[in-house]
Parts: C-alpha cells; sequence; structure tokens
C-alpha cells in the first residue's frame, strides 16, 4: 500500500488516516479488533437485580448457536440467562438483512424441566432461568452485518443487555437504558461461499523481488541508460538517473537521512542517503533469483509465492505500474515469467500476483506525463485541452484543473474504477479461445491464463472500490480460474471496515491480516509504536479475546484462507521489534537506519521470535513469512524493511526451526484446517487446541480425525493443568512435536504441562 515514488515512507500513516477512523481508534483499545467504530455511554451503577443478574456469552455455544459468522438462510439460535423471577426475554435486531431502516424482535421462550437441567445444571434451577430465541433464515437473506441486543423483564423492572465496553464480543453487559449498551454483531456471508483449497492447506513467502535474490545480472538496472521520478537539480519533479548499489549488504537509500557532520557516522549516513530520491535505488534482484532458491522455498515447506509488483514500472517497489501487460525488465522477461510458473508448479508451489489497479504511475504508458513512452498518454490530453485524443484518458479522474492522485500523490494518478473502459482494462476483455493474447484480455484474466494462482489486491479498501466492483472483479476471475485466490489488502477489520463488510463471500476471498500483526505484537512484546499503529500491551486474556472476537466476525472460509502476516514491505520486520527496538515514532531516520540490537537484545528476541512463529503456525489461518525473516532480518519500516537477503551470513538455526516448523504444520492437517477452541487464556500463557472430528474439518472437507493441541508460553516458567475433557479421554498419550515428541497423558481429564520460560509446545495424537 505504501508506493509514493518520492516520499514512500511517509504514506502509510497518511493512508490510515484516509481510509478512515477504525485504526485510529482501536489504538486506545487493549485490542486492535475492538469495535471502535462504535461508542456506548459508561453503565452508571444501579441496584436492579435484573441488571445485574442477566448473562450471554457470544463465543459460548450454549449462547449463540452457531458460533461466528453466519451463512445467509441459516438460522441462529440465541440464550440469555437470567434471575429466576424474570417474566419475559426478546432479541432487539438491527440492520436486518444488510438494511439500516429495517428493525425486527424476536420473542424469546424460557427453557424449563429437564432441558433446562441439562443445557445449565439442575443446581441453578431455583436461582436462574434459561431464555432461548431463534433469528429466523427470513433475517438474514442478505450478506452483511446483523447487530443484535437483548430487552428483558422481571415484574416492574426491565434491562437490556448488549456487548461489553470495549465490543469485544463475548461476555456482555447489562444497562437498565438501551442507550448504555452496544450491540453485538453477526456478520452474514454468501452461503455459496467457499475458498481455495490449496490457500486453506498453504504456507506463504512473500518476496520483494529486487531484494531477494540476482539470478540474472545481465538484466541489473542501469543509472546510464534508465531514468525514474526524482528532483531535478531546479527543485522541479523529472526523470533522474536510477541508483545501483554495487555492494549487495548495503542498506537501502533512505532520503530521510539527514548526514550530520559532527557524527561519527556521518560518513555512512551520506552513503546510506543516497542521492536524495526515493525508491530509485535499485539492487539487482529477479525473477531468476526466484527461480534459483525454489528448493530452498520447497526446504522452508512454502508452497505459496507472494511476489509484490513485478509489471513494468520506473521505481524499485513497481507500485506505480508503467505497463501491466510487460515483465519489467530488471525482473527478466516474459518467458523468464513463463520458467517460473513451471518451475513452482514442479514442486506444488502456487504464484500470487501483486495487483494496483487503484492507480498507475504518472511515468506509465496510459497516463504518459513525462513523454517517456511512444503513447498519446491521458497527460497529452489535458495539456492540449482536448486538441489530442487519448485512448487512456476515462482511465483517470479528473477536475477542471487537473487530475486525482492515490491520497494526494500526483505521480501517482487515480484511476476512474466507476468508468467502463477501466473495468473492461482491468477485468472485462476475455477471450475465452486465445486467453493469452492481450490484446484481447483483460489484465485480471491474461495473467490468471499464464499461470498465476490468485491476485494480492493492492489498497483494496481505497475510497474509489466499492463491494460492486470487487464483486464483478471476482465473477471476472473465478471464470478463468474458479480455484484462483483473492486475498484485499485492508488494515482494519475487513467485516466492518467503517460500516463496509467486505467479506461478504462476493467480493474477496481472504485479507492480508493485519490486526493479527497487531495482536501479535500487543501481546509478545507490548505497547509499541512501528510508524503505522500504537499497539497496547495485552495478557493472555485479553488477547485470547481478540483472537476469539476474529473468529467470530470473519467468515469461517475467509477466516481459514486468511494470510496471517507478522510483518510485510509496508512495516517495520517483527525481529527488530521482538529485539527491543525503540519506538519508531520516537527515533529518527539517522537511528533506525543503524540500529543494532545488543548481543542480549538479539537472544532474547531470537527466543520470542521462534514463540510467535509457534503461535503463527498453530492457530487459524496461513502463516506468511516474509522474506528473510526466517534468516534473522531486521528493520525498520521502509526503505529498511527491504533490504537484501543475507546470503551467506544467515542465522542458520533460525532457519532450522523454521523448517521444522514448515514441517510440522504440513504434516498436520489438523493445523490448517481443524476447529479450534481455546482451552486457557491467563496470565501470560495461552492454550489452544486444534481438532478434527467424525471426518470432516472446519470447512466441511473430508480428513483424518484428530487433535493438536498448542500451549504458548510468553512469560516466566508456567506449571499448568489444562482441562482437555471435551476432546481427550483418559489414557490418551499426546507427543511434543516441537520438543523432541516428549509425551505427555491425559489423567482425569487434564494435561499437566511444565513450560519452560518463553517456550511453546505442539501436542499432537499418533
Amino acid at each position: 500500500m505504501d508506493k509514493h515514488p518520492l516520499r514512500r515512507s511517509a504514506v502509510v500513516s497518511t493512508i490510515i488516516l484516509a481510509a478512515g477512523a477504525l485504526t485510529i481508534s482501536q489504538s486506545t483499545l487493549p485490542g486492535p479488533l475492538a469495535r471502535a467504530a462504535q461508542s456506548a455511554k459508561p453503565v452508571s451503577a444501579t441496584s436492579s437485580a435484573l441488571v445485574s443478574s442477566l448473562y450471554h456469552n457470544s463465543y459460548e455455544t450454549l449462547y449463540r448457536t452457531p458460533f461466528g459468522a453466519d451463512p445467509t438462510d441459516s438460522p441462529v439460535t440465541l440464550r440469555l440467562l437470567g434471575p429466576a423471577d424474570m417474566t419475559s426475554a426478546t432479541i432487539q435486531l438491527q440492520n436486518v438483512n444488510n438494511n439500516i431502516q429495517h428493525s425486527a424482535q424476536v420473542v424469546m421462550h424460557r427453557v424449563t424441566g429437564s432441558r433446562f437441567d441439562q443445557l445449565v445444571g439442575v443446581s441453578k434451577a431455583k436461582t436462574s432461568s434459561l431464555w432461548e430465541g431463534t433469528i429466523p433464515a427470513k433475517y438474514l437473506m442478505v450478506p452483511g452485518i446483523l447487530s443484535y441486543n437483548f430487552y428483558a423483564r422481571a415484574g416492574r423492572q426491565v434491562a437490556y443487555y448488549g456487548d461489553n465496553g470495549n465490543g469485544y464480543g463475548g461476555v456482555g453487559t447489562a444497562a437498565a437504558s438501551s442507550d448504555m449498551i452496544i450491540p453485538y454483531h453477526i456478520t452474514v456471508y454468501a452461503n455459496t461461499f467457499t475458498t481455495p483449497n490449496w490457500l486453506v492447506h498453504g504456507l506463504i513467502y512473500e518476496i520483494f523481488p529486487d531484494r531477494f535474490f540476482n539470478g540474472n545480472k545481465a538484466n541489473d538496472e542501469n543509472p546510464l541508460t534508465q531514468k525514474a521520478i526524482g528532483t531535478l537539480p531546479n527543485g522541479s519533479e523529472g526523470l533522474v538517473p536510477v541508483q545501483f548499489h554495487k555492494n549487495w549488504n548495503s542498506i537501502p537509500y533512505d532520503p530521510n537521512i539527514v548526514p550530520n557532520p559532527k557524527s561519527p557516522n556521518y560518513k555512512k549516513e551520506l552513503a546510506a542517503l543516497g542521492n536524495g530520491t526515493w525508491s530509485t535505488d535499485f539492487f539487482g534482484g529477479d525473477l531468476q533469483g526466484i527461480i534459483d532458491k525454489l528448493q530452498y522455498l520447497h526446504q522452508l515447506g512454502v508452497n505459496t509465492l507472494y511476489m509484490t509488483p513485478i509489471f513494468q514500472a520506473e521505481s524499485n517497489h513497481k507500485y506505480d505500474t508503467g505497463n501491466f501487460y510487460q515483465i519489467d525488465p530488471g525482473f527478466g522477461t516474459l518467458q523468464t515469467y513463463k520458467n517460473l510458473i513451471s518451475a513452482s508448479k514442479k514442486l506444488g508451489m502456487h504464484v500470487i500476483l501483486d495487483g494496483v489497479f487503484e492507480d498507475t504511475g504518472s511515468d506509465s504508458l496510459y497516463f504518459n506525463r513525462f513523454g517517456n513512452y511512444n503513447t498519446v498518454g491521458a497527460y497529452q490530453q489535458f495539456t492540449s485541452g482536448g486538441k489530442v485524443k487519448s485512448p487512456y484518458y476515462s482511465f483517470y479522474q479528473w477536475t477542471p484543473t487537473g487530475y486525482l492522485g492515490w491520497s494526494g500523490i500526483d505521480t501517482l494518478p487515480q484511476t476512474n474504477t466507476a468508468g467502463k473502459a477501466w473495468q473492461q482494462f482491468v477485468y472485462g476483455k476475455w477471450d475465452p479461445k486465445n486467453p493469452t493474447n492481450p490484446a484481447t484480455n483483460s489484465v485480471a484474466r491474461y495473467w490468471l491464463s499464464l499461470g498465476a494462482s490468485g491476485w494480492r489486491l493492492d489498497s483494496a479498501n481505497n475510497n474509489n472500490y466499492s463491494v460492486a466492483w470487487w464483486t464483478a472483479f471476482r465473477h471476472a476471475v473465478k471464470q478463468v480460474n474458479p480455484n484462483a485466490a483473492i486475498i484485499g489488502e485492508d488494515w482494519n477489520d475487513p467485516t466492518n471496515d467503517n460500516g463496509v463488510d467486505w467479506l461478504t463471500g462476493t467480493t474477496w476471498d481472504s485479507t492480508m491480516n493485519y490486526p493479527f500483526r497487531n495482536d501479535v505484537i500487543s501481546f509478545f512484546r507490548g505497547s509499541y509504536n512501528d510508524g503505522n499503529v500504537q499497539n497496547y500491551s495485552m495478557n493472555a486474556s485479553q488477547f485470547g479475546s481478540t483472537l476469539m472476537q476474529m473468529l467470530e466476525e470473519y467468515p469461517k472460509p475467509a477466516m481459514y484462507a486468511e494470510m496471517n502476516l507478522l510483518d510485510s514491505h509496508d512495516t517495520e520486520r517483527i525481529l527488530t521489534i521482538l529485539e527491543g527496538a525503540p519506538d519508531a515514532s520516537s527515533t529518527s531516520a539517522n537511528q533506525q537506519a543503524f540500529w543494532q540490537p545488543t548481543a542480549a537484545q538479539k537472544a532474547a528476541g531470537i527466543q520470542k521470535f521462534k514463540l510467535v512463529a509457534d503461535f503463527q503456525y498453530g492457530f487459524v489461518g496461513v502463516p506468511m513469512i516474509y522474506y528473510g525473516d526466517e534468516a534473522g532480518m531486521i528493520g525498520y519500516k521502509d526503505p529498511l524493511d527491504r533490504g537484501t537477503y543475507p546470503w551467506g551470513n544467515v542465522n542458520q538455526s533460525l532457519i532450522n526451526y523454521f523448517i521444522k516448523l514448515g514441517q510440522i504444520r504440513n504434516s498436520h492437517p489438523v493445523l490448517q484446517s481443524g476447529n479450534y477452541q481455546q482451552l486457557y487464556a491467563q496470565g501470560n500463557t495461552i492454550v489452544f487446541a486444534r481438532t478434527i472430528r467424525n471426518g470432516k474439518d472446519a470447512l466441511g472437507a473430508k480428513a483424518a480425525n484428530a487433535t493438536a493441541i498448542v500451549a504458548i508460553n510468553n512469560g516466566a516458567k508456567a506449571s499448568l493443568t489444562i482441562n482437555v475433557s471435551s476432546i481427550l479421554r483418559n489414557g490418551t498419550r499426546v507427543y511434543d512435536a516441537l520438543n523432541g515428541n516428549h509425551g505427555y497423558v491425559v489423567k482425569n481429564g487434564s494435561i499437566a504441562l511444565n513450560l519452560p520460560a518463553e517456550t511453546g509446545v505442539m501436542l499432537f495424537t499418533k
């Protein structure tokens, strides 16, 4: 998403602001998935026995069945616990069938007799009552967000019950007035929604091609013949020679650096500054380099490659597309791309491309602001006052005085997504008899026909996109390949991003799961500002709540296909954070460029990183490795997070650990598609189970029955007794695949765990 050719490091915070208040509001809460877009008045003190006795927990199937997001046309049963003298209860619904004007009520009925005893227990029969109501299918016919709360009576007393103050879901809050609560949410998604099975069972590796490996020096960028957008000597914007690093192991140039003649690092600062232009320095990494390292990636257990843009563009990041139908010459040729696809398939790997459709580069075949292309660009029509006609003019958004730039950046003219011409260009045109002809096929269809397995969509929640746009895009992509993946970039909660639900089952398959990353930082590092989000420290209970909320809100087909990242080309590297780097918000560019951990910080960070990876590989969703993380790479955010892979200087012990995790995950399908059950979340320790029962996994596919238990101890040595009676019988033996297959036996419905400080276990039945 961060892609300004001149000032890329300044963009992310701007985009977060432009994208909406959700991320910013969340920064004040313990968990980044809290529904901060909503607010509620504080619950006032009350002596009402009714208010103090109500209870509902959306995480437990006793109170909400089924758990989580709900497919259309599927009823949902809700239950509310109250005092014995409660006389009535009602479910109050808002936004019925995704219509904000449509509300409804469902009368609840008292559960009595043996059924009450079975659900709640005989001991509570004299003090409690249980009320049940089912939201009928007719209220769940349209994808969107359905809201609910409860209204209860006990004689003359009345009370309302809704979500808790942070909007986490789970246990709620009661009040004597309806304006003191916020509603619970049910994400309603299309019952036809499915995601690619290969993605659910994937292990993703993200590559920034220029920085991974130089496999063909003949196509290296040449400062004598190649130019990119920069600042001219007179201070104006224009084309300047690119820069090329002679030393693969040097750091990327950072124009934010201010060289200080009095600094002992003065010479290093000068060298790291480069010529002062953004995104014009290159190292020579290319597609052949990726081909050369496929066996290494295969050894890691990787089966899905996601590459940042590979199409022709003048910058090193390629988010300012120059030609959507051409591989960038610095990366290779169309044949090199075909070779990569072929070599990947032989190893059972899929390739996901980066689609940047909200803008193009101003230096592009379509806009041609600098006259660098042999075309009549949209800019030529604009400057001629319409006397010269360009076939690309309608691709863009114009004002009487100029054009709109993505996030206000004039080097990235924003496309006219509402225009038919741009829609046809991106996804509409299709020639099924000749699908690899670029003249008769849209961009999305063309590259799928040439072997890509899907698209990652840049800035997919941008304000000029709509649900309708991505619905049409999805139709086009699935028409070419029903098993192609569509992954949207959305840094917020995609089921309620400023009121928009992007995961209805009609648009993307899943997202880059930045909320997952925020949760990880909050729990494993604590309060930290990485330059994008202010994260606040969470204990295991809070961490578990945010995870449960994610599982509750995301449609199951999407959740199991989520790209669970720890970092990316747009963020600070995770190991930098875990090794104790100072907040990005409080350090200068100079300090960030040359920060290095002490030996103690490095050792502690590596240990913590292994623990984080244990969690990432055990949790629901698809783990994603950002290139070089497994080798021990560090770096603050752009451009420092885009350093070169340290071939010949890797942390082999860490690589070996990731190889082990890849083997564990790939050999245990229960970690890929098993149901999730939280068993324990207190202090610094969280324990959860992944299970497959009755021959079907969480998505209903045939699978062998299996059980896994993952325990993560994020603190000092801990001795725990974990109740597993709901998933394992007494006498069952489980084995720790992380630690030499050490065995544990279920006794009295429990497993006793002795966890050293900052370690994890992965227990499996055989």
